[in-house]
């Protein structure tokens, strides 16, 4: 297992500097966050991607993967509205080639919530039409893998388990779609992790790394802050030979301490990936 964080809790910070910082307390990977002042859009030109793809490797970490700017943001794959849909779809086929071109082999697929008044049927239908149409694009880059987020009902209204991730993979049959799973969700849902493996197997691209008390909505907090049962977390990942990147995600909350919660949570995922005891058992096998 590897470590790597989204640089959205750095949106203070330009991007060479926040890559820098990573790099300084002891990450290897960087999640490229799709948001200004990062890495949105057409903000920087091919050639400024491809001297930051350099610069990362440089820096001796690894791309691990890019996250479009939608949570909130102007964009949804799901919007009954053609022409929100399909500059959203565009957008998504742009962090694609944006991907490719910093060598991100994992683009994150993020859903959002219904309007009000808009069937979750409804919803479901858009967003699957929609990356339909962001898969095949994609296939034109065979080394790139858009990972579905499932995110709690805070978040989403149409996507928040392992089940309703796996029949949109299903339905839609593409190689280039797995899953990404988020700890805080997981806390709040409490889906069987090992069922969630078995179920998902290699299709599991990714592990978003991030805490909340337990109780109602994603918070974000650093791991250990709130009540998941990281270690176990781990022995799980271990048990199925995981190699993949566990990525941090933390609240915007943490920006003007940023160095400092990014250094105590490499320290904390380090003490648990090397001592992964925990008293924590599942039923469900």
């Amino acid at each position: 297992m590897k470590l790597s964080t989204a640089t959205s809790v750095l949106y203070q910070y330009e991007i060479h500097d926040a890559i820098r910082l990573i790099k300084q307390v002891g990450f290897e990977g960087v999640d490229l966050w799709g948001g200004r002042p990062h890495i949105y859009r057409k903000d920087h030109s091919n050639k400024e991607l491809r001297e930051l793809q350099k610069f990362i490797v440089n820096q001796k970490l690894a791309v691990s993967s890019l996250m479009p700017a939608f949570y909130r943001y102007p964009h949804s794959l799901s919007n009954p509205n053609p022409i929100v849909r399909n500059d959203s779809i565009n957008y998504m086929q742009e962090c694609v080639e944006s991907a490719a071109i910093l060598g991100s082999q994992i683009v994150l697929v993020v859903p959002d919530l219904s309007l009000k008044n808009q069937s979750r049927e409804d919803t479901l239908f858009r967003f699957i039409e929609s990356l339909d149409i962001v898969a095949r694009f994609t296939s034109k880059f065979p080394k790139i893998k858009l990972g579905i987020e499932i995110l709690y009902a805070d978040e989403t209204n149409f996507l928040n388990s392992a089940d309703d991730a796996l029949n949109i993979i299903n339905q839609l049959d593409y190689s280039n779609i797995g899953v990404v799973l988020d700890t805080g969700t997981l806390n709040l849902s409490r889906e069987p992790i090992r069922k969630i493996f078995s179920n998902f197997g290699e299709k599991i691209l990714q592990i978003h790394i991030n805490d909340n008390n337990g109780n109602y909505r994603q918070q974000n907090l650093i791991p250990g802050e709130g009540t998941y049962d990281f270690p176990y977390l781990i022995r799980c990942l271990k048990d199925v030979g995981y190699a993949g990147f566990l990525s941090v995600e933390l609240s915007k909350e943490y920006a003007n301490e940023a160095e400092t919660a990014l250094a105590m949570t490499v320290e904390r995922l380090n003490n648990w990936i090397n001592n992964p005891q925990t008293n924590h058992t599942e039923k469900e096998v």
